[in-house]
């Protein structure tokens, strides 16, 4: 009985090695494949964060930027305010000027007056 199995069982072991070795290979090239992918992914991430950082660092100078243009907007239209309020002001002193030149004089010149009144 040995002997009429003996050709068939080697034969068999000979099938399941040579599986054996295919799966082998299989999972070798599963690995190498997966790993390939692996290190793509990466890549791409990589370069999605470098466009992302370069995308923020656009969009956080065109705010600067905005932010800038419109301080300086602001600054001139209050500084524009500003001039005309004291334009304003001037033009109310410049009018009651003699007003108050004359009633400083009255006061001063009473004050004079009573001084020199006898007591």
């Amino acid at each position: 009985m040995t002997a009429k199995h003996g050709p068939s069982d080697e034969n068999l072991l000979q099938f399941i090695a040579q599986k054996e070795k295919e799966l082998e290979a299989k999972v070798a090239h599963s690995r190498e494949e997966s790993q390939r992918r692996v290190e793509e992914a990466r890549r791409r991430a990589e370069e999605i964060r470098e466009r992302s950082r370069l995308e923020a660092e656009k969009l956080a100078e065109e705010i600067r930027d905005e932010m800038e243009r419109e301080a300086a907007s602001v600054s001139k239209e209050r500084l524009a305010k500003a001039t005309t309020e004291a334009a304003r002001v001037r033009a109310r002193a410049a009018e009651r000027m003699p007003k108050a030149v004359e009633l400083i004089l009255q006061r001063v010149l009473a004050g004079l007056e009573q001084k020199s009144l006898p007591s």
